[in-house]
């Protein structure tokens, strides 16, 4: 549901141009980061987790960040404390790297471990 409503296609198909060309379009990021702000509010209220890494094409956007955790606090109500939600909310370190790196390691231990 959230790939319905957040990912780069549901972007496109509601402003009709891609992210890239909406950057300067301050409704674009508040709508997604309402969306973003309210999933992970959920995933936050069930399960807990202790960090959130956004990642993808959408995430990008550098704007978005602040405007989802200023969401996100908004919808959270303090009704959860996760502490500084720039920490709580964040992007990949690895940024689009992430996968490969992954697989490279994996293949490491499985070489190693035969």
């Amino acid at each position: 549901m959230l790939e319905g409503l957040a990912a780069g296609p549901a972007v496109q198909a509601r402003w009709g141009q891609a992210g890239v060309e909406l950057a300067e379009n301050e409704a674009v990021w508040e709508m997604e980061a309402f969306y973003l702000a309210q999933a992970i509010a959920s995933y936050t209220y069930v399960l807990s987790p202790k960090k959130i890494v956004l990642g993808g094409g959408v995430m990008k956007q550098q704007q978005l960040y602040p405007l989802i955790h200023k969401e996100l606090a908004k919808q959270l109500n303090g009704y959860i404390d996760v502490g500084n939600i720039e920490e709580y909310v964040v992007a990949p370190e690895l940024g689009d790297d992430a996968g490969i790196q992954g697989a490279i390691l994996l293949a490491k231990k499985a070489f190693e471990a035969a």
